[in-house]
């Protein structure tokens, strides 16, 4: 029987790998979606989005998998096999611990990691911390937030899950919310959401203000805005969310 979550995933897969601005091409580019507490699916290492299929998604143990990440021996190939729900499924994407730890924080059911080149613009240059900590637009700060986590550079597969639960863990701490993009130096962005349109929506205005940055850039800026315009922009938000969920 077929599930919607699934569905959903493959055609997050073909939006994501069929996009103008590229995000992801040929094998660029990792999915997840958490079917259940007990269930988490993935791409298979190696796929191209494009043309996902249901024979390029691994379903694993989330429990499981977020033990590794958080082990402090590193585990073995055998430990990591033994996570996978069918033996016969081929070896997950190099993001799943990274995937089963985000995707067990609150509010989030997919998870995208993908290669917007505007975006590795910034992430691969000295000025990625100012475009994860500033904002330079009222509506980029009402979209994506008044910041966007930024996790240091790390070798993909566990040094890269470890690295992101420890700035993760900070960032929480800090502003009580789970973000929604998560910019990685020298390796694209995450996107986390519960549906296609959340993942899709917070693609396009990242690359939209990613553009806005690097062109402000260019012309000798960006002009950011200050503290309390952002306290501003962030009250207001807190308002159209009540009126939107009738609080």
């Amino acid at each position: 029987m077929a599930d919607p979550l699934i569905d959903e995933l493959l055609a997050l897969a073909r939006a994501l790998g069929s996009h103008p601005t590229r995000p992801a091409i040929w094998d660029e580019g990792s999915l997840a979606v958490q079917v259940s507490r007990e269930r988490l699916i993935v791409t298979r290492r190696g796929a191209g989005l494009t043309d996902l299929e249901r024979e390029d998604l691994v379903p694993l143990e989330p429990a499981k998998m977020c033990e590794f990440a958080s082990a402090v021996m590193v585990p073995s190939a055998e430990e990591i096999a033994s996570a996978q729900l069918d033996p016969e499924a081929p070896p997950p994407c190099l993001d799943a611990m990274l995937f089963a730890y985000l995707l067990s924080l609150e509010g989030m059911r997919f998870a995208a990691h993908v290669h917007p080149i505007v975006v590795d613009q910034i992430t691969s240059s000295p000025r990625a911390r100012q475009f994860a900590d500033r904002r330079t637009l009222f509506n980029e700060a009402l979209s994506l937030g008044s910041a966007s986590l930024l996790v240091p550079y790390a070798e993909p597969g566990l040094p890269l899950a470890r690295e992101a639960q420890r700035k993760m863990a900070l960032w929480r701490d800090r502003f009580k919310t789970v973000p929604h993009v998560i910019l990685i130096q020298n390796n694209g962005v995450i996107l986390l959401g519960n549906n296609l349109r959340e993942i899709i929506r917070a693609l396009e205005m990242l690359m939209k203000y990613a553009e806005v940055f690097v062109g402000a850039s260019l012309l000798g800026g960006p002009v950011f805005l200050t503290p309390q315009q952002i306290t501003q922009v962030e009250a207001i938000g807190v308002a159209d969310r009540e009126r939107a969920t009738g609080l």
